[in-house]
């Protein structure tokens, strides 16, 4: 073909792996079984569920607390976190608190300062908000033509305030808008992107250490990047957000927006996965794996989620199957998810599935299948068959709720 060998592989590849290593969960494993008496053991779950904060005030053991971003007063902006502002609606995602929480740890880490990077058309009321959560400095392109996401523009853009400020590391969402975004701007600028990632650290050397999940099991591989800046993806719900402070204040500097192409333009725009942004908030989540048996079961799934005013997913099997649309799905190829209550209904507890509950409060799991991977990655199991679990188990909360 042609090509040096230097552009090849190992050699060529602007990002390399660390050891990898194995994560093991922690949860409680209070494991029952129903045997024929479906009954007297819903009524102990009952019992643990309403000790968990159900249908009142949830224990917040599970979550981690992020404190405020003190207010900086220096400018540290050369050692720069960014943080790349995702909109949907007019809105910012939850998934931007999320990286500007971690991007507060990191910060603190390097002594540098948290920025945020925001695309769109009259947005500078946002800044205040990103300010709250964490950003110490907001990097604004305001403009019409910016109104919707086009991977042209907001890519020119980019890559040009990168160019111009060399932060230590841009972090965006791994959304369909971050996952297209993200890998162009990396290959203009000719720098490493490690996407999907499930965690950042900084190592004892002041390097971005981006976690990915690997080979299937309960691996992690650390990658580091061989450019600056670090880039990477960050999936939705496995970070923390930090607690909001209203009364901080940002920086704000206007990036350039003169001469930025713009060869497209939106006719229509169509929004059908209001169920998967819904996913983003809620609070309980029913999961659905293929143990439940097939489609014409998930009525009995959806009562136990009225039941709780619980939104429903599946695992990549189910979805694949058609047992429910594909934007709750998930997973490691899905999205993740950090509701206060997951149950998981039929789930084997594959790490492909459960790498996207683990930021979950409190998860129980229902399995006929003692063995089940997913009694070791659960606080509360009943072993048995969820046929008679579940209506058992909407009986009481229907009755506990009134």
């Amino acid at each position: 073909l042609g090509a040096s060998i230097r552009t090849l592989g190992i050699a060529g590849s602007p990002t390399w792996v660390e050891k990898i290593y194995s994560i093991e969960p922690k949860r409680k494993r209070v494991i029952r079984t129903a045997g024929e008496n479906a009954e007297s053991v819903t009524q102990e779950l009952m019992r643990d569920l309403l000790a968990e904060g159900l249908f009142g005030k949830w224990k917040d053991a599970a979550r981690e607390k992020i404190a405020p971003r003190q207010q900086t007063t220096d400018d540290r902006h050369q050692n720069g976190v960014w943080v790349v502002a995702e909109l949907t609606a007019g809105k910012i995602r939850p998934v931007t608190f999320e990286l500007l929480g971690r991007g507060i740890q990191l910060a603190e880490r390097l002594n540098s300062e948290v920025a945020a990077v925001l695309i769109g058309h009259d947005v500078g009321a946002h800044a205040q908000t990103l300010a709250a959560y964490g950003a110490d400095r907001v990097y604004v392109a305001d403009d019409p033509a910016f109104a919707v996401y086009s991977t042209e523009t907001y890519t020119t853009i980019l890559a040009n305030a990168i160019r111009a400020h060399n932060p230590f590391a841009v972090l965006l969402p791994s959304t369909a808008n971050g996952r297209d975004l993200a890998p162009r701007v990396a290959a203009r600028l000719n720098i490493g992107l490690t996407g999907d990632c499930i965690g950042l650290e900084i190592d004892t050397a002041g390097q971005l250490v981006q976690l990915k999940p690997a080979f299937g099991g309960n691996i992690v591989a650390p990658i580091l990047s061989k450019t600056r800046p670090a880039m990477a993806t960050v999936r939705p719900g496995m970070l923390h957000p930090a607690e909001p402070d209203f009364a901080r204040a940002a920086r704000i500097e206007k990036l350039p927006t003169d001469h930025i192409p713009n060869r497209t333009r939106v006719i229509r725009f169509e929004e059908n996965a209001r169920a998967g942004i819904a996913l983003d908030n809620a609070e309980i989540v029913v999961g659905v794996g293929m143990g439940v048996g097939g489609a014409e079961n998930i009525a009995t799934v959806r009562e136990l989620a009225a039941a709780l005013d619980a939104a429903i997913v599946g695992t990549r099997r189910v979805v694949d199957a058609g047992w429910l649309p594909r934007q709750v799905q998930v997973g490691l190829t899905g999205r993740s998810i950090a509701p206060r209550l997951y149950i998981a209904l039929g789930i084997s507890g594959k790490f492909n599935h459960m790498v996207g509950i683990q930021r979950s409060g409190v998860v129980l799991a229902i399995n006929n299948n003692p063995d089940a991977d997913i009694f070791k990655q659960a606080d509360y199991g009943i072993v048995g068959d969820w046929a008679q679990i579940v209506p058992a188990l909407t009986r009481r909360l229907q009755s506990a709720r009134q």
